[in-house]
């Protein structure tokens, strides 16, 4: 292990749920873990959550996979990390619209189950037995995945962290990186200058920025993000699933007496807020008739890191960049894979092979996909 304060084997820059996972599995690993987060830990896009996850992402196995991989770490994280989550079982309903759309859904489930994911392929009927507030003529068919949970997301957070201190792992909040040199190691701050055989760049948002400080390209940035809920709809608690709307990106999910609602529609303009707010006004009626005349009002509004695919970037640079390791732009499922993606960053580190086809999350992926 190293003598000095500032020398260390692992540096992580970001210290939100992805980034004290990658802290709590390489210290776990015996690997000397420094992690620097310039607020506190959890604060940023973490918190800025639905506080649920899920394992089923339809048109993405890739993404269901990592999902899947880290569901057992769930169960077992209240007896292993000490910390409740309050994991509670949730489901998520997938609702198809037309016969073409569930024709190529239903295409790629057998793919999904391959990966682990548990899923069950429902009628109009069904589904609206799961979900009773859905307009039966407007589905063709359904995919059910009872792997969706509702979960305290600040209680992840400081269970990986602890536990990674336990381990011997140094967490600082409140500390700033301003310069980054991918050839020795060396990361300045405000606290002072590191040096690392390794720095992971988990920095969410700011992950492109970071990266630019040494001369590296990432392809993600910062994007608003709002979650919306209606007003009161019913006298009593509204146990709905998490309902996701494809065609649409249109997401449901019962909250108390009211909905919670959200659009996957992301744009990197600024200034789109208005015009994505009156989306979800006209959207939510399409498919919940009783909901015409309903408001909504905004829930909590924040910044998720976002690529051009849509998925993570996690891998490890080239070159002169090969100290450099990154696990960012999750647009939002951070928390579904951050169990896994602690356990990648470490096999990469370490020089062993993951067990995941990381090209979907590769550098490359995402620069082709990057509008022209």
């Amino acid at each position: 292990m190293p003598d000095r304060k500032n020398q260390t084997e692992l540096l992580i820059i970001g210290g939100g749920v992805i980034g004290v996972s990658i802290a709590y599995h390489c210290a776990k690993a015996g690997i000397d873990v420094v992690l620097l987060e310039k607020e506190q830990f959890g604060t940023a896009t973490t918190s800025q959550t639905a506080r649920a996850f899920r394992t089923y992402f339809p048109k993405k196995v890739h993404d269901s996979e990592l999902a899947a991989l880290s569901l057992a770490e769930f169960r077992s994280f209240a007896e292993k990390m000490d910390t409740d989550l309050a994991l509670a079982e949730l489901g998520l309903l997938t609702v198809l619209t037309s016969p073409e759309q569930a024709a190529e859904i239903e295409a790629l489930l057998p793919a999904h189950r391959e990966v682990g994911v548990n899923l069950e392929l429902l009628t109009a009927d069904q589904a609206c037995e799961y979900n009773p507030w859905l307009d039966p003529d407007t589905i063709e068919a359904a995919v059910w995945s009872p792997d969706s949970y509702r979960l305290k997301p600040e209680a992840m957070v400081k269970g990986y962290a602890d536990a990674a201190e336990k381990l011997g792992a140094r967490l600082l909040s409140g500390t700033t990186v301003t310069g980054l040199d991918a050839r020795t190691g060396e990361v300045t701050t405000t606290r002072g200058d590191f040096t690392a055989d390794a720095v992971v760049i988990a920095a969410g948002p700011w992950s492109g920025e970071v990266a630019k400080l040494t001369g590296m390209e990432l392809p993600v940035w910062g994007q608003f993000a709002e979650l919306l809920h209606t007003d009161p709809i019913s006298e009593s608690d509204t146990d709905t699933p998490f309902t996701f709307h494809p065609v649409s990106g249109l997401k449901t999910m019962g909250m108390g007496k009211s909905f919670l609602v959200g659009l996957e529609r992301i744009s990197k303009q600024k200034g789109m807020r208005d015009i994505w707010f009156k989306a979800a006004v006209d959207e939510l009626p399409k498919w919940y008739p009783k909901l015409e005349n309903v408001e909504l009002h905004s829930a909590w509004t924040g910044t998720l890191d976002v690529t051009p695919t849509k998925s993570a970037l996690i891998g490890r640079g080239e070159g002169e960049h090969e100290r450099i390791l990154f696990a960012a732009g999750f647009t939002g499922h951070g928390l579904a894979h951050a169990p896994i993606t602690g356990r990648i960053i470490r096999d990469l580190y370490r020089g062993d092979r993951p067990g995941v086809d990381l090209s979907p999350f590769s550098v490359a992926t995402n620069l082709a996909a990057k509008p022209a």
